[in-house]
């Protein structure tokens, strides 16, 4: 990609792509609702939704960029804050995420370039992800489901993942962030190409959890969307692959990664529907011992998670 090319910034990216939607989308759900019901299930893949979503929301092009100079002997911080002040908007979100509770720095970090001497390159990455992500939900929104709720699960996850990750000391913990943040993105996915699915996998009770709903009447659950979307848009596996395998017990058991964001998505869903769930009824024990956690460490990750949910939501302008 050409570096001299004009930066497209995510809102305008946002802004264009919607010009697409409705034709490709249309076309999906009409092939959908002409086969049988008996049907339907084996119809609708994850790959399918995902691959319809990233032709209707590709990645913005200062997320390419940025990714191509991290994976580039030859570029340092500097081209990447170069570009990134080129986006005087997405500069100022970064500089409140970076000021926000998920990292705590006792001084206050005033520009990018001190922003990303002190958070190194990948953790700026992340930080242009959740953006971008913010951007996806507004782009893929429907009113299907409750996307106050949906915002809300969403940034439990991402809050409780993190806090995790820092206290079981994993390395870039601010990627289990981004990861919490994306995992239930085809949620919205499903939601827009599929309305009368979607809102069958809404009515989950204290019987059925929501993802076990979901593979009884997709066939699939939204984590499987969720990463497949991830890996159309070429992000590094160590993003997506954590998220496909978020529901698997056994994967968990085996991956710690894994088992953070198994964690943090049952308990999003328990914070998001208290009259329904408990954390400790979603979450095995078994996964909790992996991470050499406590109960505890769970109870002190969800109250960080609801103390901090709604600055965050406000940091990320969700609605």
């Amino acid at each position: 990609m050409d570096k001299n090319q004009p930066l497209l910034s995510i809102r305008q990216y946002n802004n264009q792509s919607k010009k697409k939607l409705t034709f490709q989308i249309t076309n999906v759900y009409t092939s959908v609702i002409m086969f049988p019901k008996k049907q339907i299930m084996s119809f609708i893949h994850p790959i399918d939704i995902a691959r319809v979503a990233s032709q209707s929301f590709a990645l913005p092009d200062i997320c390419v960029r940025i990714r191509s100079m991290l994976d580039d002997d030859k570029s340092d911080l500097e081209d990447i804050s170069r570009f990134i002040k080129l986006d005087p908007s997405l500069s100022s979100k970064l500089l409140k995420l970076a000021n926000s509770p998920l990292f705590r720095f006792e001084s206050q970090i005033d520009s990018i370039a001190k922003a990303i001497n002190i958070i190194g390159g990948e953790a700026l990455y992340n930080l242009v992800m959740a953006e971008t992500a913010s951007s996806a939900f507004e782009h893929f929104s429907s009113d299907v489901i409750d996307l106050r709720r949906f915002w809300l699960q969403s940034i439990y996850a991402a809050l409780v993942a993190k806090h995790l990750a820092k206290i079981v000391k994993i390395r870039g913990s601010e990627r289990f962030f981004l990861l919490g943040l994306l995992h239930n993105l085809g949620e919205l996915l499903v939601a827009v190409q599929a309305p009368d699915l979607a809102i069958k996998c809404c009515k989950y009770d204290k019987k059925t959890s929501p993802w076990k709903l979901q593979q009884q009447t997709l066939g699939f659950d939204y984590a499987n969307c969720s990463a497949k979307l991830m890996e159309f848009w070429q992000l590094p596996s160590q993003l997506y692959i954590p998220v496909m395998d978020l529901h698997n017990e056994n994967k968990a058991l085996e991956n710690k990664d894994v088992a953070i964001i198994y964690i943090a998505a049952r308990a999003s869903v328990a914070m998001a529907h208290s009259d329904l769930y408990s954390a400790n009824q979603l979450v095995t024990p078994l996964v909790l011992k992996h991470l050499n956690l406590e109960h505890e460490d769970l109870k002190d990750a969800i109250k960080f998670a609801t103390m901090e949910a709604d600055g965050m939501l406000g940091i990320m302008k969700f609605h």
